[in-house]
């Protein structure tokens, strides 16, 4: 009788024992399962992670193949998915805080579960400084936890879309990437800054078809003296090794952002560049020779090349932008000057600077650092905002310069009409006042006395194409070829903040379509009415010890009289 009480005790510890253990085991795999595979259940009534039949309809178009898409977040995994509204969807703003983050990583995990070609990657921001750093547009670009990185590494093609290979017949990879910050999924109320809408899906789609396919082409003029090394027509290939002579600096910064670069001789290739949809930038680096033609009657004559009015036609594609830089010298351009000026209202003065005073960086003054344009009045203004906005003032670098003339139509704040454009232009960087600017006739300028000449200007434009969507265009001028040199754009000087602003943007294919927004609610608890939750109390707290109690008494009576 004893051994058959001990061996039903036995057996019920060991039942009691399983059935404890395989509880702990379900919760433990079940939460694995949650974490791996974003299972949850969302008690509001918004589906923040939800993709529509809209954004299916375009990702379907992207092949796997052809596309390898990372979504990098810069906190991890843990501090994202507590990151949610904190039970309040007022936002302050604070650049440290992680509010909302959460929603923004759940959805991407959606991509990803979704897509092949999508995954999402985790980067510290210290560990992975190395990673991070051809994700930075400039010195002024900090990484924090808010950030978000869309990356396709995809092959490089060339105009007639075979693969390029590097010297040991390797594929040429290249990255396509944005960068954003998370309020660049909310819709924020302007005056109290109350996050009232989520548009992340609207976000996550376009930028992944914005980064999918090639990545945007620079093309670097030659054929007119430029020291931009040997090239042969038809072989505008793009390598990381190729050799850009005197540009080499700024091939390498374009490269590295996310561009391909070729080189291109227009008079002879003039359809390519025409052609390429590709193609977001053309770079003028220190010609030696005038372009030829300049007649705007001419455009069309099939006699000879113009090369200004292939100039004038790029400029008016959309989302095709120019940089020109040139160092003072005694060559008359007048071709491509005359196109800059009456087009652009931009002119090189074929003036030269000294600067011996504290801004110089050399005994001679021949290298000098520049003034910031602060006139808000000047578009220039917009691609020092970064760094003017720092506590301490980068450096810039300037060397071996001179300065450039604004048209006055162009450089009021009513800007400069022409159909169905409008154009301002302005200084971004200028001569300080310790200079001495020769001019061409001889006569010295003391930078005490005179008004600050531009060293750097830039015109924008902005017009309208057939969808009547707005469209902008840059011409930048530089008046020194060493302001994008090797030195000037290490991480000792600014330079590169502003290229690097004119890359983001030039570069950036925006891919919309029309996708509702998610409407933020609280998520803060409903209360209930007392009656209501006096019933709970006692369904929740009396009744389940109830029956238990009933039942182990109606188990203890039939034992005893067993």
């Amino acid at each position: 009788m004893r051994y058959e009480k001990l061996k039903k005790r036995s057996l019920a510890a060991l039942i009691t024992t399983s059935v404890v253990a395989a509880v702990l085991l379900v919760n433990i795999l079940v939460s694995y399962i949650a974490s791996a595979n974003i299972l949850y259940l969302d008690l509001t009534k918004t589906n923040y992670t939800e993709i529509t039949e809209k954004s299916e309809e375009y990702l379907s178009t992207l092949d796997a193949a052809e596309n390898d898409i990372t979504i990098y977040f810069l906190a991890d995994k843990d501090e994202l998915q507590n990151a949610s509204f904190s039970y309040s969807i007022e936002y302050t703003g604070d650049t440290t805080s992680l509010w909302g983050m959460k929603y923004i990583y759940e959805l991407a995990l959606v991509y990803a579960e979704k897509y092949d070609f999508i995954k999402v990657a985790h980067l510290d921001i210290s560990d992975d400084a190395d990673k991070l750093e051809k994700y930075k547009s400039s010195i002024s670009t900090t990484f924090n936890k808010q950030r978000i990185i869309i990356d396709n590494c995809i092959p490089e093609k060339d105009e007639n879309g075979n693969p390029v290979v590097d010297a040991d017949g390797n594929p040429v990879m290249h990255h396509n990437f944005r960068v954003c910050n998370r309020d660049y999924f909310y819709y924020f109320d302007s005056e109290n800054y109350y996050a009232y809408g989520f548009n992340g899906e609207l976000r996550f789609t376009s930028m992944i078809m914005s980064v999918a396919g090639q990545s945007p082409v620079a093309y670097f003029a030659y054929g007119h003296g430029e020291d931009i090394g040997d090239y042969t027509v038809g072989s505008n290939t793009s390598t990381s090794d190729e050799d850009y002579g005197d540009a080499q600096a700024l091939r390498d910064y374009i490269y590295d952002s996310g561009f391909t670069v070729k080189k291109i001789d227009i008079s002879k290739e003039y359809q390519t560049l025409l052609t390429d949809s590709s193609a977001r930038l053309l770079i003028i680096f220190d010609p030696k020779n005038d372009f030829t033609g300049a007649d705007a009657e001419s455009d069309d004559d099939s006699s000879t090349i113009n090369e200004i009015a292939v100039l004038r036609k790029f400029a008016n594609r959309e989302n095709c932008h120019l940089m020109v830089f040139s160092d003072p010298s005694d060559n008359e351009l007048p071709n491509l000057s005359e196109y800059l000026y009456d087009y652009w209202g931009l002119s090189f003065d074929n003036s030269t600077i000294k600067d011996r005073g504290t801004n110089s960086l050399v005994p001679d003054g021949s290298i000098f650092m520049a003034d910031y344009e602060t006139s808000e009045l000047s578009p220039g203004t917009s691609l020092t905002a970064g760094l003017r906005n720092l506590d301490s003032l980068p450096r810039i670098y300037f060397g071996n310069a001179g300065t450039i003339s604004v048209n006055s139509t162009y450089s009021n704040e009513i800007g400069y009409y022409e159909g169905n454009a409008i154009r301002f232009a302005g200084n971004v960087f200028v001569t300080p006042d310790s200079a001495e600017i020769t001019l061409k006739n001889g006569t010295v300028v003391d930078g005490k006395t005179a008004d600050p000449m531009a060293l750097m200007a830039i015109t924008y434009e902005i017009w309208y194409n057939d969808k009547n969507n707005e469209i902008p265009t840059y011409v930048l001028a530089c008046a020194s070829t060493d302001y994008v040199s090797e030195t000037a754009l290490s991480n000792e000087y600014g330079n590169s903040d502003v290229i690097g602003y004119l890359l983001r943007v030039m570069g950036k294919d925006t891919f919309t379509f029309d996708v509702e927004m998610k409407v933020i609610e609280t998520e803060e608890v409903e209360t209930i009415s007392q009656s209501l939750m006096n019933v709970w109390i006692v369904v929740i707290c009396v009744i389940p010890p109830v029956i238990s109690l009933v039942l182990g008494a109606v188990v203890f009576v039939k034992r005893r009289h067993a």
